[in-house]
């Protein structure tokens, strides 16, 4: 029975391969304070019981790093940015994950800028297919679950659109998983406002 459980979770989807301008310094590499642990790294201890395997969709800058740090770790899987689309955002990250598996798969997807979010808000994401956070305030496509394959981020990207929603709402038929406004949703935009 176990065994049947494992294979029917999604796979996870890390977005790591942002430039983190407005940051000052890559994101994903960043120890918060009163941590002892990139972002990343606490992201995929967050993700990783909701999850076969985790791919952390990166840059060219910040994926060798990646690469050696989860090196002993055959669950976590870094996949750069196509050279073709460069600066296409969260959309290019999709395309090359999906590039390396094209069937029919199920994802569970977070940003690595959202230090602050819950195993409880990953579980609720977790246990509702097709949908993506939303509280009052904020529309949060970033951290959504959807079922998709290769051949709509293709079109997407051939048609040079950069928007997250098109995929998440258009493509992929999320609806909005609506949720009370929490810390836990905070985004890690500006270093001066930890």
């Amino acid at each position: 029975m176990g065994t049947l459980f494992t294979k029917m979770k999604p796979d996870g989807i890390i977005l790591v391969g942002g430039r983190s301008r407005r940051f000052g310094q890559d994101k994903a590499l960043f120890v918060m304070p009163g941590q002892t642990q990139t972002n990343v790294e606490l992201m995929v201890a967050k993700l990783q019981p909701f999850t076969n395997r985790i791919w952390l969709a990166a840059n060219s800058i910040n994926g060798p790093k990646l690469q050696t740090l989860f090196q002993q770790n055959p669950q976590i899987k870094v996949c750069l940015d196509p050279a073709a689309y460069p600066d296409y955002g969260p959309l290019a990250g999709l395309y090359a994950v999906t590039a390396k598996q094209p069937q029919r798969q199920d994802y569970l997807m977070v940003a690595t800028d959202y230090p602050y979010l819950t195993t409880t808000l990953l579980k609720k994401l977790a246990q509702q297919p097709q949908s993506f956070i939303q509280t009052p305030e904020h529309t949060h496509y970033t951290l959504a679950h959807f079922t998709t394959t290769h051949a709509p981020l293709a079109k997407l990207l051939k048609q040079r659109q950069h928007h997250l929603k098109a995929f998440i709402v258009a493509s992929a038929g999320c609806q909005p998983l609506q949720v009370p406004t929490s810390p836990a949703l905070r985004n890690l935009n500006y270093r001066q406002s930890l």
